[in-house]
């Protein structure tokens, strides 16, 4: 825990200055153990069937319906239907999780998203991303819709990003690892919303992660200004007349909040604040009103600042579409899809709009509808990665069975949460199926996609990805 003595006395000024008579209870909060929050991976279930299968009635997040806390254990999933390992009562440690029914995330890290009034359709740019909190809650509010294009200039960051992705199911999605200014050369005046999680200095995290304290110490506010109107003013190019960009910091320091807003603005007479109602414990700022701090010692959160900024009709966009197809690329028909992957795909009982399938070096991916690619950019992901083409055999991958649905598939090995054979599948050991089949089988976990195995009579040979096996 910080203690008040280990502030350097600038940000103690700075603070006393922003809280007035209100801190001393904010001191007082960063002794106090930060809450730990998770939220309902909308594309799977709805938050009633997840309340059933994880067996509590959690206490909500009253600023995002699908988020809840975890207040009397602090990080303990206590199931109690599930007994013969005591480790699964861990958040992390639990099937429902590596099922990607819910994401771990601390509650005042949902509002970004949560504000940004985003509908089934938008195209929505998730700019500074990993770990894939916001972009993993974006893609459950555009409901399989619109594009999700979410990015990290980080290359060790969107490794998470790309898992995060990929766990939850989500296939209308671009996964970029790019500076912001390449990304503008492409997608100008493209996207509906766009979301700005901006690098800063962490002061609002400090009782959570110890590590964010000691950066903050050796690099303070005035490092990250230029950096975070740099992104906003690449944001701006990016996004449509009419629509809208979120910024938000877990920070409270008012040249990274308020300043760098004000010094966007001055610059782009296009955008307006559209206000956020300052309910739920959130603090209107006095400088810059209409945005929003959230304090720990007002609400069940870290700190966090959010804006929420309208593009003013000014000028009609133009509206680049490719169907789903490379940019830069010669226009020719689709490439005659391999047998192996046409057989396998009859498997999934569902509707593939064939010329969707791109094929690069063996490996088939199903691109987003209507999506812009763009060779020029480093893509991680270019919509849904089905799999491998080998000599004679379609090899699905990890990303696939994460996106199927139990009654999309004729025959899945469906085992409940308590059949011991779930954990021994996720470790990546054989299992023993109760049926004899011969082939590939999907695992679900109480209806829940999980995974592949290869059949054989009734040995499982494991397919679950060797990255993120239960250890």
């Amino acid at each position: 825990m910080i203690q008040e003595k280990d502030l350097p006395k600038a940000y103690k000024d700075a603070m006393q200055k922003l809280l007035g008579e209100d801190y001393k209870a904010y001191i007082k909060s960063l002794d106090e153990k930060p809450y730990v929050g998770i939220r309902t991976n909308l594309l799977k279930l709805d938050s009633d069937r997840l309340k059933e299968l994880l067996d509590r009635d959690f206490k909500s997040v009253p600023w995002v319906k699908e988020g809840f806390y975890f207040e009397e254990e602090r990080g303990v999933l206590t199931t109690p239907s599930i007994k013969y390992n005591k480790k699964i009562n861990s958040i992390s440690k639990n099937p429902y999780y590596f099922a990607g029914l819910y994401y771990i995330q601390e509650p005042s890290a949902m509002t970004p998203a949560s504000i940004a009034k985003i509908k089934p359709g938008d195209k929505v740019l998730d700019l500074c991303a990993a770990p894939g909190g916001k972009s993993t809650q974006i893609a459950s509010y555009l409901q399989g819709e619109g594009l999700l294009v979410t990015n990290d200039f980080s290359a060790s960051r969107v490794k998470a990003l790309q898992k995060n992705v990929e766990v939850s199911g989500i296939d209308n999605v671009l996964i970029t690892n790019e500076d912001p200014k390449h990304l503008s050369e492409v997608y100008s005046e493209y996207f509906d919303k766009i979301i700005v999680d901006a690098p800063c200095s962490g002061e609002g995290m400090f009782r959570r992660d110890s590590a964010v304290f000691k950066a903050y110490l050796g690099r303070g506010p005035e490092s990250f200004t230029g950096i975070q109107v740099g992104i906003l003013n690449e944001a701006a190019k990016m996004l449509k007349s009419g629509g809208t960009l979120v910024y938000s910091t877990c920070t409270y320091s008012s040249i990274e909040d308020e300043g760098s807003l004000i010094s966007f603005l001055e610059n782009h007479n296009d955008f307006d604040i559209d206000r956020i109602t300052p309910e739920f414990g959130f603090e209107e700022s006095k400088q810059l009103p209409g945005t929003v701090r959230l304090f720990p010692h007002k609400l069940k959160g870290e700190g966090h600042f959010v804006a929420r900024l309208k593009k003013q009709d000014g000028k009609k966009y133009i509206e680049l579409k490719e169907n789903g197809t490379v940019k830069n690329k010669k226009k020719q028909k689709p490439p005659k899809l391999p047998k192996e992957l046409l057989d396998f795909l009859k498997k999934i009982n569902r509707k593939w709009d064939y010329e969707r399938i791109f094929i690069n070096k063996d490996y088939a991916y199903y691109l987003p509808k209507d999506a812009l690619i763009d060779k020029s950019l480093h893509y991680i992901r270019t919509g849904l990665l089905l799999g491998e083409i080998k000599k004679n055999r379609f090899e699905p991958f990890q990303a696939l069975a994460m996106n199927i649905k139990s009654d999309e598939w004729e025959n899945p090995l469906d085992l409940s949460a308590t059949d011991e054979r779930v954990v021994k599948y996720l470790k990546g050991e054989t299992i023993e199926a109760d049926d004899e089949y011969s082939g590939i089988r999907l695992v679900c976990v109480d209806g829940f996609s999980l995974g592949f195995v290869k059949q054989n009579k009734r040995s499982c040979k494991n397919k679950y990805y060797q990255g993120w096996r239960w250890v």
